[in-house]
């Protein structure tokens, strides 16, 4: 909820330095709650939903920001967004037709879909890229070709998950 309120104030105020905090808390906050419920043994796959969606709701609010003060970025925020709140949500979720706690368990499903999208590196990659892209560089045109690539990364994610059987009965 607090990330929710600075980026709502980053919208009322129409003020970057609160749309940076805003998503530099919701980056460390995801980080440590993901930490602390994985050391604590506290995992659950409710807990991995409510991840994932707010995820999505706190980027969005993100980005609503971002093209509210930068609207020549609308372009790769808008593809990010559809990225991220539609094909990679949809994937995310896939993790639900099999008997893990969460996406972060897929390599036990198929290592070539989780190292794309779960792994370490994958999720640095997935969630970070066009965001970094956009703020250091401020380059539109990138950020919209990285973009464009994860689309393409994910799109192949979709087919190589759509080739896995769950298991019987589910």
């Amino acid at each position: 909820m607090t990330c929710v309120g600075v980026f709502a104030c980053a919208a009322v105020y129409t003020s970057f330095t609160l749309n940076l905090i805003g998503l530099g808390l919701y980056w460390l906050l995801d980080v440590a709650d993901g930490y602390a419920a994985r050391k604590l043994d506290q995992e659950t796959r409710i807990g991995a939903q409510l991840d994932i969606y707010s995820d999505r709701l706190l980027i969005g609010f993100f980005y609503v920001n971002y093209v509210q003060m930068n609207p020549e970025a609308v372009v790769p925020a808008a593809l990010m967004l559809l990225e991220f709140t539609v094909i990679d949500q949809y994937l995310s979720t896939q993790f639900l037709r099999w008997p893990i706690k969460s996406p972060n368990y897929f390599h036990h499903i198929s290592k070539p879909v989780w190292k794309l999208n779960w792994s370490p590196t994958a999720k640095a990659l997935n969630t970070a890229m066009v965001t970094l892209i956009l703020l250091v560089t401020g380059n539109a045109l990138a950020a919209t070709i990285a973009c464009a690539a994860l689309i393409v990364v994910k799109l192949y994610s979709l087919v190589l998950m759509h080739r896995l059987r769950a298991p019987a009965g589910l």
